[in-house]
């Protein structure tokens, strides 16, 4: 591993590059946080700054700097090192970094050709019809540059360039470019779907010179492409969102053009999927913020009260911006401007005072039954609030605008939350896969020599030997570190298997798996005799399987007596 690697790692101290992405709190000599890896509600994620690693005690999630990375931002360890090289102001070029081969290489280069055609297409005279139609819904050139707006033109075209570059009919057909042997889309202006990494997986072509009744054609579900795992503009709303400190959340891709029209460029669109908890996590990565803008109309107000109440479970902070009349932020900023929305944008509820409005939709107020149904619903919200002031506030709200004792709601209240915690209760608790003994023993054994040369050598001396293949390559691996880089940091050690994947994962399965007390220490000499007793039994199994096979009465007698000393711990390892 080259030296000016770990330079990187050493320039970003991981407190300070995650305090980034999510807010850490200090407590004791750790820094803790909400896990951005799963749906956490607690700060369940310890970064601790003496060993520059950090452990979620819920999901396991681990590793250090360059892992955090990795996940948070869906990138491989040679964009993660261009990230951390950027910040630490280094300058890195990383072309002796390794990338692992990606099995669908071939098809984000098939996607990258049409990409690259269709631009060409609206760039030339042919695409002057295009430009004109893109103009007149206010869709600049710079915005069509921006969002690599292209256009398809005849029913062969794409088709012939990708044959000539060795692709099937086939592959096209599967992959969602082809349909026989005619290009899927033609005469359609065509926007661009990128993944978390940038590259392009798929298309959603419009019409614009014809009546044809498929306004939209999108590209089906592939192996590149997920529609519940993407967000629109993602990566490129990324620094945005850091930025700004929310993402906003809005339904299609022309509503994120049309913010980005009027400089808003924090925004992601959903592309018409319901909220999946993969696009949770999406979110989470870019900030816990989020501000949801879907449409003005009864469909939009269900929605945003739907994946509100997803995005608050998953401990997210929620707004609503607003919409009236049943317009979408495209319709709705060319109607009324920029400057309309962004006072929506400033002015956005609070998701619980949201909810609370739209409780009262379809009710009868004046119907004591309503009345009593909708001031039953506010009390089951106010129990899920932990603000005592925003709990107050809604209380005197509600018993001033129905003439109800103040009193009455809290003793109701009570009833609800005391409900609201025996639920909880009856809820079961995850359930973690529990290790085998004698992998709890390996990665006992893995993890205290990550940590301390003494046991490192203990480990040569007494047993030198464990049970899986990576194991014992990792094992080797630890030796080699204290051998050559005296004493390495395992935040160091980590990194320096980044171009071992296997033994990479498997550090990481032992972060994942392994408390770090004092006990794992404690526990050394239990772990050797644990790998010790399997390799006996190992042993054993083994001369039992030579027995059965044996005819010669002489030679099984010596295997017999063989397993007698194994048993015994006298047979001395060949």
């Amino acid at each position: 591993m080259d030296n000016s690697i770990n330079d990187i790692r050493k320039a970003n101290d991981i407190v300070d590059v995650i305090s980034s992405y999510i807010p850490l709190t200090k407590r004791g000599k750790n820094y803790f946080g909400v896990c951005p890896f799963h749906d956490d509600t607690n700060p369940s994620m310890s970064v601790t700054r003496d060993k520059q690693i950090y452990k979620c005690f819920s999901c396991g999630a681990s590793g250090n700097v360059f892992t955090f990375i990795m996940d948070y931002e869906h990138v491989d360890f040679k964009e993660a090192l261009s990230i951390l090289a950027k910040r630490a102001g280094i300058d890195f070029k990383g072309s002796y970094v390794k990338s692992s081969p990606d099995k669908y290489e071939k098809y984000y280069k098939m996607y990258d050709l049409a990409l690259k055609l269709y631009q060409n297409n609206i760039n030339s005279s042919l695409g002057k019809d295009a430009v004109e139609y893109l103009e007149k819904r206010s869709i600049s050139k710079e915005i069509i540059k921006e969002f690599k707006i292209g256009l398809a033109l005849d029913r062969n075209s794409l088709t012939n360039i990708l044959t000539k570059k060795g692709y099937s009919t086939l592959e096209m057909e599967n992959y969602g470019l082809g349909n026989g042997y005619n290009d899927l889309y033609y005469s359609r202006i065509m926007f661009p779907l990128f993944d978390t990494n940038n590259r392009v997986v798929g298309f959603s072509g419009r019409i614009y010179n014809s009546s044809s009744s498929s306004k939209y054609v999108n590209t089906k579900e592939t192996p590149i492409f997920k529609k519940g795992e993407v967000l629109y503009n993602y990566y490129n709303a990324k620094e945005h969102c850091r930025l700004k400190k929310n993402v906003i959340l809005v339904e299609g891709f022309m509503d994120v053009i049309r913010l980005y029209s009027i400089g808003i460029k924090n925004v992601v669109a959903l592309m018409g999927t319901a909220l999946t908890k993969e696009q949770i996590n999406l979110l989470k990565r870019l900030s816990h913020d989020i501000y949801i803008c879907l449409d003005g109309d009864s469909a939009g107000i269900k929605a945003n009260l739907s994946i509100g109440s997803d995005l608050v479970n998953a401990g997210c902070n929620v707004f609503v911006i607003n919409l009236s009349d049943g317009y979408d932020p495209d319709e709705y900023i060319l109607k009324f401007g920029a400057d309309a929305y962004n006072s929506l944008y400033e002015n956005a509820l609070n998701y619980g005072e949201y909810k609370l409005l739209h409780m009262r939709d379809g009710l009868d107020l004046s119907n004591i039954n309503d009345k009593s149904e909708y001031i039953n619903s506010v009390l089951s919200e106010v129990s899920k609030e932990s603000d005592d002031i925003k709990r107050e506030f809604i209380l005197k709200k509600i018993s001033t605008e129905f003439d109800i004792d103040i009193n009455i709601l809290k003793n109701n209240l009570k009833k609800q939350e005391k409900y609201s915690k025996i639920e909880t209760l009856k809820r079961k608790p995850e359930k973690h896969v529990k290790l085998d003994k004698y992998t709890k023993a390996t990665y006992g054994i893995l993890y205290t020599m990550m940590n301390s040369y003494e046991k490192t050598k203990i480990y040569e001396k007494k047993l030198n030997y464990l049970p899986s293949k990576e194991a014992r390559f990792l094992a080797n691996e630890i030796i080699y570190a204290y051998r050559y880089n005296d004493s390495p940091a395992l935040a160091d050690f980590l990194t320096s298997l980044s171009d071992k994947p296997e033994l990479f994962n498997l550090v990481r399965e032992i972060l994942k798996n392994v408390r770090d007390d004092e006990s794992i220490f404690e526990a050394f000499d239990d772990y050797i005799a644990v790998i010790r007793d399997y390799n006996k039994n190992q042993e054993i199994k083994r001369l039992k399987e030579m027995i059965n096979e044996e005819v010669d009465p002489e030679k099984k007698a010596s295997l017999l007596e063989r397993i007698r000393l194994v048993k015994m711990g006298s047979e001395e390892s060949d």
